[in-house]
């Protein structure tokens, strides 16, 4: 996850870079003229590779990161020409898998929570073009969790038996509140969206939480999408 957090911050130095090297032969790097543009609508979809981190272990311990989706709704509110506030409401599947695999005996953990999710980022714009233009975001986001269960399955020579629990929910295993911080960028040409984003979660989400044991999510996603 390290390395995958590493890849996005070069992307987003060198998307800023670039927009640093266009903007000394054409606009102003950060423009803070009143934004002329209006509120925009788009909507996303997307993937999550997500994980989540137990307190006192090393990243050579931790659970390995599970595929997961991301759909929703987003809003683009400009307060000035270089810069928004991006916000929407997502629905989002994060969690983690443990795989042990000893011969004939196999033994699973996976964890999957959902959630409704609403970000609240600043949002940099550069312009390239009328129809080209780059974002970098940052900020925080808030989730609530809404469903998702813990499983655990074992299997042994071709017998397989399962257990099943849900994660939300009174004496269970999370918290549905989540919150933490985003770092992201983004590519619209003309009204079609590319972008990363990854998140730290800064939320303590286990449920009993003792001896300062935490767990917190980590997430990493890609989406496309289309701005009406």
């Amino acid at each position: 996850m390290k390395k995958i957090l590493f890849i996005l911050v070069c992307i987003v130095c060198a998307f800023t870079a670039s927009a640093q090297r266009a903007s000394s032969s054409s606009t102003t790097f950060f423009s803070t003229e009143k934004a002329e543009q209006s509120v925009t609508f788009g909507i996303r979809v997307g993937m999550n590779s997500s994980n989540m981190k137990f307190s006192g272990e090393d990243d050579s311990d931790s659970p390995d990161n599970k595929i997961g989706f991301n759909a929703g709704v987003s809003v683009d509110i400009p307060m000035l020409q270089s810069l928004y506030l991006q916000t929407g409401l997502y629905y989002t599947t994060k969690g983690y898998k443990v795989e042990e695999n000893d011969g004939d005996e196999k033994y699973t953990t996976k964890a999957t929570p959902s959630y409704l999710e609403i970000p609240v980022m600043a949002s940099y714009r550069y312009d390239f073009s009328d129809n080209a233009q780059l974002q970098v975001n940052f900020g925080p986001y808030f989730a609530y969790g809404i469903g998702g269960k813990y499983k655990e399955e074992w299997s042994y020579k071709g017998e397989k038996e399962e257990e099943k629990e849900d994660l939300f929910g009174k004496d269970k295993y999370l918290n549905r509140f989540d919150a933490g911080l985003g770092i992201g960028a983004g590519f619209t040409y003309s009204k079609f969206f590319f972008g990363l984003n990854y998140q730290f979660g800064l939320s303590n989400i286990l449920q009993d939480a003792k001896d300062g044991y935490s767990v917190k999510n980590k997430n990493l996603s890609i989406s496309i999408g289309y701005n009406f």
